[in-house]
């Protein structure tokens, strides 16, 4: 027998059939949003604990690019075709090309170990952006490209990526970072349950994932609180019991219109 089942029973043997109406009346109310004070459980976000988890990242974004990399120790090639030679018995053959293959211009050289184009051959095919070298196997970029008139103004303090314009408004300007393999954003990914990267996969943006900078536009003068206009009674000053203040105060509720009603109240309290 399952839960609502007995649940049931159990509601028949404690109430009358009236009563029973009632609740019946009451849980109609309910489904259809006429009691706003009552409202179903939902256990969606019980099963989806960081759906929609608005939070802010601790650490702020660095202002300055990183320090690049360390380039990779430059190898001679011909050191290493020596080496293959007499571990082999043989000298390294040169890059032997397919008919419809894309050949390497005469001019491009190993970034590693300066072999020449005879040893390199495109990594990813019809692209021709990417050269893997047959002799140190060290991959690199055919024409590194750089984005021009564009000037980036935060990074991520995670993995050092220049973080994007996501939403403008008028009072704020968020900024994201679009690198999916940070560190902050595998950490939030491991975070969530099965339900939640499943559903992950069909609507990311319901999941705060990657890592955000919000700038907002506020002066330091438009922060500070507003103070209510000063009283012309102060109350605590009145030489009256409190009763009486509640009596006076009901007559110029009930009075407004009546200003010398509330002239003469006033001159007999105050």
């Amino acid at each position: 027998m399952s839960k609502i089942a007995r649940f049931i029973i159990w509601i028949c043997s404690k109430f009358t059939k009236n009563e029973i109406e009632q609740i019946i009346a009451g849980l109609l109310d309910v489904l259809e949003d006429r009691n706003p004070e009552v409202k179903p459980k939902d256990d969606f976000k019980e099963k989806h604990p960081h759906y929609r988890d608005f939070s802010v990242d601790p650490l702020a974004p660095l202002t300055e690019p990183p320090q690049p990399k360390e380039p990779l120790p430059l190898k001679d090639y011909k050191q290493i075709l020596a080496a293959y030679k007499l571990t082999h018995g043989k000298p390294l053959s040169p890059v032997k090309y397919r008919a419809t293959s894309p050949r390497v211009p005469q001019q491009i050289v190993c970034a590693c170990c300066n072999a020449p184009h005879r040893y390199l051959y495109y990594n990813d095919g019809i692209k021709r952006t990417q050269l893997r070298c047959k002799v140190c196997h060290a991959l690199f970029q055919a024409n590194k490209r750089f984005q021009k008139g564009k000037k980036t103004r935060y990074y991520c303090p995670y993995c050092h990526h220049a973080l994007f314009t996501w939403k403008q408004k008028k009072e704020v300007t968020i900024y994201k970072c679009c690198n999916d393999t940070c560190p902050h954003r595998l950490q939030k990914m491991n975070k969530l349950n099965e339900r939640e990267k499943t559903l992950a996969k069909k609507r990311s943006s319901r999941f705060k994932l990657s890592y955000q900078y919000r700038q907002y536009h506020y002066q330091p003068h438009e922060l500070t609180h507003a103070e209510p206009g000063q009283p012309t009674v102060d109350l605590a000053k009145i030489y009256n019991a409190p009763d009486i203040l509640g009596l006076i105060l009901t007559f110029y509720e009930t009075g407004r219109r009546g200003r010398p009603c509330r002239t003469c109240l006033a001159n007999l309290i105050f």
